[in-house]
């Protein structure tokens, strides 16, 4: 097992749980929310601190990409959940919650991709 990979899910379990509880509602929907921003940033620093021993340009470029691809997977989310009134009591939401997720974890793979 690729150790990036792990330290990887285990900045996500720690951004996406742990500290984005403590955000409360962001705005998730709104494309440039300021609070959801927090939280996208989060993701990047967490991903450039994991990545730092690859170098400093790469570790940049993939927390770049980790904040980027936060946002946009995140707000489709919003959106979608906004629209449709999708709230925890659906079957729905936690099928769009593991689509989410999934995604997220593609982006790691692809952030491992680029570091090879």
């Amino acid at each position: 097992m690729d150790l990036y990979f792990f330290f990887l899910l285990v900045k996500h379990a720690i951004v996406d749980v742990g500290i984005q509880r403590h955000l409360g509602w962001m705005g998730k929907e709104k494309y440039f929310s300021k609070l959801a921003q927090m939280h996208y940033v989060g993701h990047g620093i967490g991903t450039f601190i994991v990545l730092l021993t690859v170098g400093f340009v790469p570790a940049l470029i993939a927390g770049v990409f980790d904040w980027w691809c936060h946002w946009q997977i995140d707000h489709v989310k919003a959106r979608i959940n906004d629209k449709y009134n999708i709230t925890t009591t659906n079957y729905t939401y936690w099928w769009l919650l593991t689509i989410d997720q999934l995604l997220h974890y593609l982006t790691y793979l692809a952030i491992i991709l680029y570091i090879r």
